[in-house]
């Protein structure tokens, strides 16, 4: 007769998987709880060993999967460049890449955004939504800023940029070109967005 092994690290990660695709498709307010534990093969009592309620199973999503997304992608290529243009960039060239070889009905042209989704439908309603989403931005921006800052030390960017100021631009750009491209569901969105944020980086080169 077999045994069940119990293993509550893969079985936390199978439940923040599941609700992380059940929030990125249908919101987090429209996200049913009894499709995630679907989903995952679990009971709801197993979910809630691991989270006290749908909050917490967002907010484990936001420190755990999109906050390590954003230093994966902004932050850690960033951090130790002394040319910031190009790096930033290359960076913008990976996410065009990964936008455009995606399914359509399941990721980013269809959906936009996970992180612009949960901010734009959270950050109004609920304190720990806002302040996750917050700090997550911030670390974003500060690491273009910063960035730009050694590029300027170098040599190597306009002296007259303004490193925070571009840094919230470029940010900004990337949400709205997220929400633009899910309304219209156009993957030509990004593309164009991708080509004026490169015209946009150059004119920033000493």
């Amino acid at each position: 007769m077999s045994t069940r092994v119990r293993d509550p690290k893969r079985t936390r990660r199978k439940v923040l998987e599941a609700a992380y695709r059940e929030f990125y498709h249908h919101g987090f307010q429209g996200g049913s709880l009894n499709n995630i534990v679907k989903e995952a093969g679990i009971t709801k009592g197993a979910l809630f060993h691991h989270f006290p309620g749908k909050n917490a199973v967002a907010y484990a999503i936001i420190d755990e999967f999109l906050l390590p997304a954003v230093q994966k992608w902004w932050v850690e290529p960033l951090a130790d460049t002394e040319d910031p243009i190009p790096a930033i960039k290359e960076v913008f060239r990976r996410f065009r890449q990964r936008v455009e070889k995606e399914e359509p009905s399941i990721g980013f042209v269809t959906n936009g955004c996970p992180i612009c989704n949960l901010a734009a439908e959270m950050s109004p309603l609920d304190e720990g939504f806002r302040t996750r989403l917050d700090h997550l931005y911030s670390l974003w921006r500060g690491a273009i800023a910063d960035a730009l800052k050694r590029g300027q030390a170098n040599g190597k960017v306009r002296p007259e940029v303004r490193p925070p100021e571009e840094a919230a631009f470029l940010v900004s750009a990337i949400a709205g070109t997220a929400a633009t491209a899910k309304t219209a569901q156009q993957l030509s969105h990004y593309q164009a967005s991708f080509r004026a944020t490169n015209r946009y980086l150059e004119a920033m080169r000493a």
